[in-house]
């Protein structure tokens, strides 16, 4: 099936980031599939610190030269996380994922960010990740399908 094709997907539940822009997503499809939510703050984007809330000309000015794809792998925000805490904190959510549903009887719908997104397709494509290369590009509301059987990522076009 490519990234054209339409499927439909019967889902089980619903796991999301507690965040409150995947958490809504979460919530208006959870209402439509009539599933609960579950949220798991380790599905949080990467913790950008003091910088978190802060619009963009605040942040340059306050924090010159202080960007993601710069920071070296140990280096942190000012009071958040750093590449290597973040890339761990996935690795080590997406390894009991896996577990935890290795026999499951249906579909997990996983809401959360293209940070941690991008952090998944490197795992399961076995690629180095580091926050100084370019991203996997994941889209705003884009759907990845995740067949844990094959371990094979692709993004997918899905009516719910």
């Amino acid at each position: 099936m490519d990234a054209g094709t339409e499927c439909r997907i019967r889902h089980k539940k619903i796991v999301s980031s507690d965040l409150p822009r995947a958490r809504e997503t979460a919530e208006i499809i959870s209402a439509r599939l009539g599933l609960p939510v579950t949220t798991d703050e380790r599905l949080r984007e990467a913790d950008n610190g003091d910088l978190a809330g802060m619009l963009n000309e605040e942040a340059l000015q306050k924090y010159p030269r202080l960007f993601w794809n710069l920071l070296k792998p140990e280096e942190c925000y000012p009071n958040g996380e750093s590449p290597n805490r973040f890339y761990i904190r996935i690795k080590m959510w997406f390894e009991v994922f896996l577990k935890e549903h290795k026999d499951a009887d249906g579909n997990i719908l996983v809401v959360t960010h293209g940070g941690v997104i991008n952090v998944v397709y490197h795992l399961v494509k076995c690629m180095e990740w580091s926050n100084t290369k370019k991203p996997v590009p994941v889209g705003n509301c884009s759907v990845h399908v995740l067949d844990t059987v094959q371990m094979e990522i692709s993004e997918k076009k899905t009516v719910f």
